[in-house]
């Protein structure tokens, strides 16, 4: 998993939502940035939604699981350069059947791309 969670601060809420999100998820960890690969092979599901329940309360993400383009770039353009992030957005608009497949490719791939907003 990325290493660089702990930045999840930068969102507006981003520590309370995630730790919400982590108790609701029923994980046994104390914080996000303590996920292991082991974990991801044990509870990737888990992990998944927890990624999912992070996007929809920052409203990165709606309750039907699709992603709020306009939410992300306008919360996120406070880390990067707005045309960067356009194009990142645009690059990991990805819709999966299951919205915690979503939120979780949509993540990597920010993650891949050295986004370093989170």
């Amino acid at each position: 998993p990325p290493s660089d969670l702990e930045d999840v601060g930068k969102i507006a809420n981003g520590e309370t939502y995630a730790l919400e999100c982590l108790i609701e998820s029923g994980l046994k960890l104390d914080s996000l940035t303590s996920l292991s690969n082991s974990d991801f092979d044990t509870s990737g599901s888990k992990i998944k939604c927890l990624v999912k329940c992070f996007f929809e309360k920052t409203g990165f993400m709606d309750k039907e699981g699709k992603l709020q383009q306009e939410v992300i770039t306008e919360q996120l353009s406070q880390f990067m350069p707005k045309e960067r992030l356009e194009t990142l957005v645009k690059n990991c608009n990805f819709q999966e059947p299951d919205a915690c497949d979503t939120a979780y490719k949509v993540t990597e791939c920010y993650f891949q791309n050295k986004a370093g907003i989170f």
